[in-house]
């Protein structure tokens, strides 16, 4: 089966920025007193659930972790005015995958007079901001129905809800890319599953998520999921 790139973005109202983080503190040090988790061990989803990794002093069973994965999910869904946006598109079309998916984020800032900062996974900073830049002046999109009213297949969207250029940070700093990681490998293994994550139903666990999808971010599609384009 062809491989799958799924990507999210979580949306946090400025005001409650600090409310939501020290929330996130607070799940994670009840982690340390139920299972021994570490509170700064970095929680990498297919890592976590496929029992790799030192993140504890004692022995967490695959069977826990995969409970934990979906309590995670469960926790995201209840933390105040938290919207997320998914892509899902081959892995060889991962840059063509941020594109639309920041498309859709800064058209859904504009529909709800917000404005949105992009702070991404360290790594590929020099490429995400190049894209970012282009975006600004050109950003072609197809029509979902073909062409657009002057009968082009494509039209410019140049961002304009997108604040700065994307911000990198290391996963491993950062609770919140975590918690991203656990949606978007979620959303992996609903897509794409094996037989390990049928066994523990990771698979399904994406569903947890459903109060908080953006659902307008793509017409097509049920769960507001992006998709290349036929």
């Amino acid at each position: 089966m062809k491989a799958i790139a799924c990507t999210q973005l979580l949306r946090f109202p400025w005001i409650n920025g600090t409310n939501i983080f020290t929330k996130v503190q607070k799940f994670r040090g009840e982690l340390k007193k139920s299972d021994g988790i570490y509170v700064k061990a970095e929680l990498h989803a297919w890592k976590f659930v496929s029992g790799r990794g030192r993140i504890s002093a004692s022995h967490v069973s695959r069977q826990r972790r995969c409970e934990i994965f979906r309590e995670t999910l469960e926790f995201i869904t209840n933390l105040e005015e938290v919207r997320l946006f998914n892509a899902s598109f081959p892995r060889s079309q991962e840059l063509e995958a941020f594109q639309y998916l920041v498309t859709r984020v800064d058209r859904t800032m504009r529909k709800w007079n917000s404005r949105a900062l992009l702070i991404c996974d360290s790594g590929n900073e020099g490429t995400l901001r190049k894209l970012v830049r282009k975006m600004r002046r050109y950003n072609p999109i197809p029509s979902q129905y073909g062409s657009w009213e002057n009968g082009r297949i494509t039209k410019n969207f140049p961002l304009t809800h997108i604040v700065e250029d994307p911000f990198s940070h290391r996963s491993e700093d950062s609770y919140f890319i975590q918690l991203v990681d656990f949606c978007a490998y979620a959303l992996l293994r609903r897509e794409n599953p094996t037989i390990k994550s049928q066994q523990c139903r990771i698979n399904q666990a994406f569903m947890a998520l459903k109060p908080i999808l953006v659902l307008e971010a793509s017409r097509k599609d049920p769960l507001g999921i992006i998709r290349p384009t036929p």
